[in-house]
């Protein structure tokens, strides 16, 4: 990476699923005091644009297709159709001005584009003394994007100091150590798995990817095989792992602590798991903007505070429950807005949505950052999730704003408005309904826009259902009520 001329402070951008060159790339970046921009493998050339141009990315790595069936390349090459006519390391485009490199891992060399076997080749001779950085807790080491309620996904830029507190403390409440194998189920791109990457690391443990697709059966099987001792979950992979017919065949004695993130956790499912498994979830909540945790139930809580909260502060931040209107702290058991502050600066709190100052001034005020989501605290501290301020959903763990799929379907030469909202689902959590107001005189059926979708955004985007409408229920101020929209949508998918 350096003979590419990687240095401090350069954006490059990982696209691609897990996989060993993704740990090695990883730790380069940061030895030499890089920006990663991890891009999630399910991102179609609608969020590849836009992260592309909106992160400055000067470097970009992928891979060359996603599970054999996504053709990476071929989508990059659809944006920059001059790629192929020019010099491998001299990109030069006006739609992505900052990309310089794209370094493709395939076994085929693509023009204009270097193999990662020619990089590993280029770099054999660079002297990594020479012009070594120092590294500093101030130094921003990813911009994460995560989606949110105003559209496209927003870019967390996060600090070396918050990466080390969080994955610091995690480790040590986990009870890491040099005896602990740990699974990970979660994609590199995304937070939680970007932090699992560094958990068992830090205590000399053992990392085991789970692989670049979830599946129950596998990931049974490699718990057993490979003695696990730590896995993290989102509640849809635990519940697909509890129902797996291979489960009563397969040997789960080694695991000794599981934390089930990424989405509220059922209290059915908690309780199933601790039957099943014979250990108790370490239920946790967080955001991306505040390193991925802030409060946690420490393994062999009460029931009670294992199936009802989701627990108290990390030993990184502190958690309030404020009034969203006036942002004053609620009463013990009042419903507010769940915010958190540092305990010490840089110890949690991301440095701000990247080139996006008045988003980061809404959620970062007067020391806090504010979640959007509505909980309450009792006496003791814990915190219990009550819904969200905010109207964006959880797929399966991931989040979706609705803001984002609307404007894509806006884009539908046959559609005239669009509202999207998130809906009950038994497995996956949520799922997205798309109300959609069609032109005068036009036509279209779910199929043709359920298609339009799954071609240019991501799977956990594109909706399950799709009605059509022919006025929006509006209020005084001419919004919808997305409220109405959602018991609507229950009663065309459940009717009675």
């Amino acid at each position: 990476m350096r003979a590419l001329g990687i240095g401090q402070g350069t954006h490059v951008g990982i696209w691609m699923t897990n996989r060993p060159e993704w740990c090695f790339l990883r730790w380069a970046i940061y030895k030499l005091g890089a920006i990663m921009v991890p891009i999630h493998s399910r991102n179609k050339t609608e969020e590849l644009s836009y992260i592309l141009k909106q992160s400055d990315v000067e470097v970009l790595v992928l891979e060359e297709t996603f599970v054999g069936q996504t053709d990476a390349i071929g989508m990059l090459l659809d944006l920059l159709p001059d790629l192929a006519r020019q010099q491998a390391g001299k990109t030069s485009t006006e739609i992505f001005p900052s990309l310089r490199t794209v370094v493709c891992v395939s076994g085929q060399r693509y023009p204009g584009t270097y193999t990662f076997d020619e990089v590993i080749r280029i770099g054999a001779g660079v002297n990594l003394e020479a012009g070594a950085v120092k590294a500093v807790p101030e130094d921003v080491i990813h911009i994460i994007y995560t989606s949110g309620t105003t559209g496209f996904p927003k870019g967390v830029v996060t600090l070396s100091s918050c990466n080390i507190a969080f994955c610091a403390i995690s480790a040590e409440l986990c009870e890491m150590s040099a005896s602990a194998r740990f699974l990970n189920l979660m994609p590199f791109s995304g937070n939680i798995g970007l932090s699992n990457l560094a958990l068992p690391v830090l205590d000399g443990g053992t990392f085991v990817d789970g692989g670049s697709v979830f599946d129950p059966s596998a990931s049974l099987r490699t718990i057993q095989e490979e003695n696990i001792t730590h896995a993290v979950f989102v509640p849809t992979m635990l519940l697909d792992v509890l129902n797996e017919p291979d489960f009563p065949r397969r040997d789960t004695l080694s695991l000794k602590r599981i934390l089930c993130s990424g989405a509220p956790v059922p209290q059915t499912l908690i309780k199933s798991a601790k039957e099943a498994l014979g250990v108790s979830l370490m239920n946790v909540y967080g955001l991306s903007e505040a390193s991925g945790l802030s409060t946690w139930v420490p393994h062999g809580d009460t029931p009670e505070h294992v199936e009802k909260s989701v627990g108290r502060a990390m030993p990184h931040c502190e958690v309030a429950i404020l009034d969203p209107r006036t942002d004053a702290p609620c009463p013990t058991g009042v419903e507010g807005e769940i915010c958190t502050r540092e305990v010490f600066p840089g110890s949690q709190h991301m440095k701000g949505y990247y080139k996006q100052p008045d988003l980061t001034r809404g959620i970062l005020r007067d020391g806090w950052l504010h979640s959007g989501d509505l909980g309450k605290m009792d006496e003791e501290g814990y915190v219990y999730l009550t819904g969200r301020i905010k109207e964006m959903f959880t797929v399966g763990g991931f989040n979706v704003s609705p803001v984002e799929v609307e404007n894509f379907l806006l884009k539908h030469p046959k559609v005239a408005n669009v509202a999207v909202v998130g809906v009950p689902d038994d497995r996956l959590g949520e799922v997205g309904a798309a109300f959609v107001k069609l032109k005068q005189g036009a036509a279209a059926n779910e199929s043709e826009i359920l298609e339009f979708c799954k071609a240019k955004i991501a799977g956990m985007k594109v909706p399950r259902y799709v009605f059509f409408i022919d006025d929006y229920p509006l209020n005084p101020q001419g919004k919808v009520q997305k409220f109405k929209l959602k018991e609507q949508c229950a009663n065309l998918v459940h009717p009675g």
